[in-house]
């Protein structure tokens, strides 16, 4: 187990059976860092597009999408919630670090090199060095995206490893990993990010085509074509959006006709739920 978490369940156990405190400063700060979180989710600025760390990790095709301006899927009434709960588990978590004496440095804007192109972002925070985020995530994620380095990668469906790569390239520091709290039980992991020098150099090249691709204005190509579905290891002839197209804000504005609904060949109780592209006449 990586030492500072060890410290901080520690700390829990502690605070847990009322053996342990939290300073009043400690608190006052995480108070106004909520009061600002508050602010920036509910009375945000007026967004304009910018290549940034937090959207360069995204496919091409996404970012050309909100480049172009091209209309979005409406948020649901749970959006603002789940961004809010966010941005409250971490300004937990900085409070619960720095009542376990746990050091670390704060938040800052950095520039980011990349190839001739400069951008900016803002870190987390940095632990013995090294850059690291901090992600509220839901059970599911929990177990299968931040449970291991590969499958972190496999699963990477908002861009979080490149995230991390610009941070760390931004800040000159290490490259560290993620904290990651599941929101639903209250668990606490951390997954340590190893990449290579030559890893790291490829997803940079990436990133770099991608900036030129949005810069010089390349003809939009969709990065992703439709999953044949199958089922009991038969295919229906129906076909859906692959996983990361299902998540991205612009799907109906990429595909016609999308339909979300269960899986029609599907007798379960709660089927899963696709969005299809096209629908077998049998199975409509």
């Amino acid at each position: 187990m990586n030492d500072n978490l060890a410290r901080i369940f520690a700390y829990l156990e502690k605070a847990s059976a009322d053996k342990s405190t939290m300073d009043d400063d400690i608190i006052e700060e995480a108070g106004e860092y909520f009061k600002k979180a508050l602010k920036r989710q509910f009375n945000p600025e007026e967004r304009v597009f910018k290549l940034r760390p937090s959207n360069l990790g995204k496919p091409l095709c996404q970012l050309q999408m909100d480049a172009m301006g091209a209309k979005k899927q409406p948020h649901d009434s749970t959006f603002k919630m789940r961004m809010i709960l966010g941005d409250t588990i971490e300004a937990i978590f900085k409070a619960i670090l720095k009542a376990s004496k746990i050091p670390f440095e704060d938040s800052e804007q950095v520039e980011i090199k990349i190839g001739d192109h400069t951008l900016s972002g803002e870190t987390d925070l940095y632990i013995d060095g090294k850059v690291d985020d901090v992600k509220s995530c839901s059970a599911w994620a929990y177990r299968h995206k931040f449970s291991s380095d590969a499958n972190m990668k496999q699963h990477d469906t908002f861009g979080y490893v490149d995230q991390l790569v610009m941070y760390a390239q931004g800040s000159n520091k290490e490259i560290g990993g993620w904290w990651a709290i599941n929101k639903a039980t209250g668990e606490m992991t951390y997954l340590e990010l190893e990449l290579t020098e030559e890893e790291i150099k490829e997803r940079l090249n990436v990133i770099q085509d991608k900036i030129e691709a949005i810069k010089n204005n390349k003809p939009f190509k969709r990065n992703f074509e439709a999953v044949e579905e199958t089922f009991r290891g038969k295919k229906t002839g129906n076909k859906h959006l692959s996983k990361t197209c299902s998540f991205c804000e612009y799907k109906n504005s990429c595909w016609d006709d999308l339909e979300y609904k269960p899986q029609p060949a599907s007798s379960a109780v709660n089927p899963p739920w696709h969005y299809y592209t096209e629908i077998a006449k049998a199975t409509a």
